[in-house]
């Protein structure tokens, strides 16, 4: 075809050839010279082997799977789509992946895979580490302030890798907290919509309770702080008047959180000087 092109592009220069004949003779041998090699560059274009981008995605895929115990199940990788104008030659040997020096897996981690072949070559492909987990949804829309109880809780299984404030999992943790934010109906519920609802206020009554060695007891106190449900608090056991931390368990119970719970119970009361017996008997001495 090179020997072809090269004859058709070959236009003696003499006095011939610059009657409108020979002229125009000259311009149509031009132009099919052009389309003869732009044929020959096509036909090359089409013979070239290049590397799938699919196979490409594929190992960086493999690589991040093989790195987070990724499965079918919890936890599943996905690389996005690359330029389908990328175009790098096949390689003659197993693609390699890899991640650069100090890379964290992430919600989105770059991995890099690379030709070691007789045409090196490299690219760098984001992969998505999607987490899928059992969390709680409201059932339909809840105002703000609203106290949270079994029926508006609905469950469902949510990508979880991206969520900043955590998620809840445990209905317990959710059951009588209140909600800071009106809450529309299907949204997941995260911590940092939540706030505890005190159901303790500082200086009320309550009952003291404790368990060791086999032995409840229980003893009158007061509660030196506001609040919620299982939240630690400071409270004074009226009799002794000493002062401990407890976990509140409703709104008239705390539990003591005191290893020698039974000599914070039975230890001495509060005396006053103003009443104590300052006279000393001749027994005494």
């Amino acid at each position: 075809m090179q020997k072809t092109v090269r004859k058709l592009t070959l236009c003696r220069i003499d006095r011939h050839c610059f009657d409108a004949t020979s002229l125009l003779k000259c311009r149509r041998t031009g132009v099919l010279a052009l389309l003869l090699l732009l044929a020959q560059n096509v036909a090359s274009s089409e013979t070239q082997a290049w590397q799938s981008n699919s196979d490409i995605t594929a190992a960086a895929e493999s690589h991040l799977s093989e790195m987070t115990g990724a499965t079918a199940g919890k936890t599943s990788v996905r690389a996005s789509s690359l330029d389908p104008r990328l175009r790098l030659p096949l390689c003659d040997q197993p693609l390699e992946s890899f991640m650069r020096r100090g890379a964290k897996i992430g919600a989105r981690t770059i991995v890099g895979v690379r030709c070691p072949g007789s045409k090196p070559w490299k690219v760098y492909v984001p992969v998505d580490v999607i987490v899928t987990a059992r969390v709680f949804t409201a059932r339909r829309t809840l105002p703000r302030d609203h106290l949270l109880t079994d029926a508006d809780l609905a469950v469902d299984e949510r990508d979880v890798s991206r969520l900043v404030s955590g998620y809840i999992s445990d209905k317990a943790d959710l059951i009588g907290q209140r909600l800071k934010q009106q809450l529309i109906a299907g949204r997941m519920i995260t911590p940092a919509m939540l706030q505890a609802d005190r159901i303790v206020t500082r200086g009320q009554t309550v009952t003291l309770i404790a368990a060791g060695g086999g032995i409840n007891i229980s003893m009158t106190g007061k509660a030196l702080m506001d609040g919620a449900i299982n939240q630690r608090i400071r409270v004074e056991n009226i009799n002794s008047g000493r002062i401990v931390e407890g976990v509140v368990r409703s709104r008239e119970h705390v539990e003591v959180l005191l290893p020698g719970a039974d000599r914070f119970f039975n230890a001495k009361p509060k005396v006053s000087t103003k009443n104590a017996d300052t006279t000393v008997s001749n027994n005494d001495r």
